[in-house]
Protein backbone atom coordinates (compact mmCIF):
# COMPACT_ATOMS: atom_id res chain seq x y z
CA UNK A 1 0.00 0.00 0.00
CA UNK A 2 1.29 3.59 -0.83
CA UNK A 3 2.22 5.50 2.06
CA UNK A 4 1.27 8.92 0.12
CA UNK A 5 -1.03 9.29 -2.27
CA UNK A 6 -2.56 12.53 -4.73
CA UNK A 7 -5.84 13.53 -3.74
CA UNK A 8 -8.54 16.27 -4.13
CA UNK A 9 -11.52 17.86 -2.63
CA UNK A 10 -14.70 17.43 -4.11
CA UNK A 11 -17.85 18.42 -2.98
CA UNK A 12 -16.30 18.53 1.21
CA UNK A 13 -14.88 15.01 0.45
CA UNK A 14 -11.36 14.19 -0.21
CA UNK A 15 -11.11 11.86 -3.70
CA UNK A 16 -7.65 9.73 -4.39
CA UNK A 17 -6.91 11.01 -8.04
CA UNK A 18 -5.43 6.98 -8.32
CA UNK A 19 -7.47 4.06 -7.40
CA UNK A 20 -6.38 1.98 -4.02
CA UNK A 21 -8.07 -0.51 -1.91
CA UNK A 22 -8.36 0.22 1.26
CA UNK A 23 -11.27 -2.15 3.30
CA UNK A 24 -14.54 -0.13 4.80
CA UNK A 25 -13.56 1.25 7.94
CA UNK A 26 -9.98 1.47 7.39
CA UNK A 27 -8.24 4.49 9.87
CA UNK A 28 -5.97 6.57 8.21
CA UNK A 29 -4.18 9.92 9.54
CA UNK A 30 -4.24 12.41 7.30
CA UNK A 31 -1.97 15.29 6.57
CA UNK A 32 -2.61 18.15 4.41
CA UNK A 33 -0.16 19.34 2.19
CA UNK A 34 -1.17 21.64 -0.76
CA UNK A 35 0.86 21.13 -3.60
CA UNK A 36 2.39 24.13 -3.55
CA UNK A 37 4.41 23.67 -0.37
CA UNK A 38 5.21 19.69 -2.35
CA UNK A 39 7.05 22.27 -4.89
CA UNK A 40 8.89 23.97 -2.50
CA UNK A 41 9.94 20.91 -0.89
CA UNK A 42 11.59 19.66 -4.44
CA UNK A 43 12.51 22.90 -5.21
CA UNK A 44 14.33 23.10 -1.75
CA UNK A 45 15.52 19.30 -2.51
CA UNK A 46 17.15 20.13 -5.74
CA UNK A 47 19.30 23.46 -4.68
CA UNK A 48 20.64 20.69 -1.98
CA UNK A 49 21.48 18.47 -4.40
CA UNK A 50 23.02 21.11 -6.71
CA UNK A 51 24.96 22.73 -3.37
CA UNK A 52 26.32 19.38 -2.74
CA UNK A 53 27.43 18.48 -6.41
CA UNK A 54 29.23 21.79 -6.08
CA UNK A 55 31.05 20.89 -4.04
CA UNK A 56 31.86 17.37 -4.75
CA UNK A 57 33.02 19.01 -7.78
CA UNK A 58 35.76 21.88 -6.27
CA UNK A 59 36.93 19.11 -4.15
CA UNK A 60 37.85 16.64 -7.16
CA UNK A 61 38.36 19.11 -10.06
CA UNK A 62 40.66 18.18 -12.61
CA UNK A 63 43.41 20.77 -10.71
CA UNK A 64 43.19 18.48 -7.73
CA UNK A 65 46.80 17.17 -7.45
CA UNK A 66 47.76 13.38 -7.32
CA UNK A 67 49.58 12.15 -4.33
CA UNK A 68 52.29 9.26 -4.51
CA UNK A 69 51.63 6.34 -1.83
CA UNK A 70 55.33 7.31 -0.51
CA UNK A 71 53.76 11.14 0.76
CA UNK A 72 51.26 9.24 3.02
CA UNK A 73 51.94 8.98 6.55
CA UNK A 74 50.12 5.80 7.56
CA UNK A 75 48.51 3.48 5.00
CA UNK A 76 44.92 2.24 6.22
CA UNK A 77 45.69 -1.65 6.07
CA UNK A 78 41.85 -2.10 4.85
CA UNK A 79 42.12 -0.60 1.71
CA UNK A 80 41.91 -2.63 -1.20
CA UNK A 81 44.31 -1.58 -3.93
CA UNK A 82 42.37 -4.24 -6.31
Amino acid sequence: MPNQLLAIVKDGRIQTLDSIYLPEGTELIVTIVPVASALTDREESAEWSSLSLNGLNRAYADDEPEYEISQLKELNPSYDRG
